[in-house]
């Protein structure tokens, strides 16, 4: 197993959380991670998927981290912390994206430590809508056959390509691929991952997706790329 740093870049709905919160902190909850899969995003539910905790200033990746495995070491609570940047509306919003938490009754727990760790939170906003959100994290990944890659969370593979996209190349090439092949539902996001060179990734989110699949999925995104380019 490679472990490795990276990014990834995807498109989510996400919605202000006015309730459960810190006074006059600004936290965000996306409407289901993987809506290319679903076909729909999904409302609040009793579980988050993952809260945005807005900041009032960028956090480097090493400072989120490290506070997050502090306050990890500290509590015993079992979550994860990365910072997330989220741009919407021609504006850019600085985060720390928090997954695996019990509940929403965790958040101002939460908040509350980073907080003693030094983070100082954005005053609350009202927002809603479809966001382009970015997230540096860990990847844990293992080759699967040739430029393509399972990872350690289930359900979540990675296709190498040989060029940098930007979201909206991305977004209509990814379109194509769609309308040319007949493979299972799945959600695309851009991702890059970093090693003795700089990977660029397309992450492919499926429960159903086969090995075969994969590899005609693929095979169409380069087809599409050269083309495209």
């Amino acid at each position: 197993m490679l472990e490795t740093f990276g990014s990834i870049i995807k498109e989510e709905e996400i919605i202000t959380i006015e309730k459960g919160i810190l006074t006059n902190t600004f936290v965000l909850e996306n409407l289901g991670s993987f809506p290319g899969y679903y076909g729909a995003n999904f409302a609040s539910q009793e579980k988050p998927d993952a809260i945005f905790l807005v900041t009032a200033r960028e956090y480097s990746a090493e400072e989120v981290f490290r506070k997050t495995h502090e306050i990890k070491k500290e509590t015993g609570i079992s979550f994860d912390g990365s910072p997330a940047s989220i741009s919407m509306d021609k504006k850019t919003y600085f985060a720390i994206r928090v997954r695996t938490i019990d509940g929403f009754e965790s958040i101002a727990e939460l908040q509350k430590h980073y907080a003693d760790h030094g983070v100082v939170y954005a005053r609350s906003k009202k927002l809603e809508g479809v966001a382009v959100i970015q997230i540096q994290k860990i990847f844990k990944i293992t080759p699967l056959k040739e430029d393509i890659y399972k990872d350690e969370e289930c359900d979540m593979y990675y296709l190498k390509i040989d060029r940098l996209l930007n979201w909206e190349d991305f977004r209509k090439i990814t379109n194509q691929v769609r309308n040319n092949l007949s493979v299972s539902a799945f959600d695309a996001a851009l991702a890059v991952i970093y090693g003795f060179e700089v990977h660029d990734m397309i992450r492919i989110y499926s429960k159903t997706i086969s090995e075969d699949e994969l590899e005609m999925l693929h095979e169409k995104y380069k087809e599409i790329i050269q083309k495209y380019f």
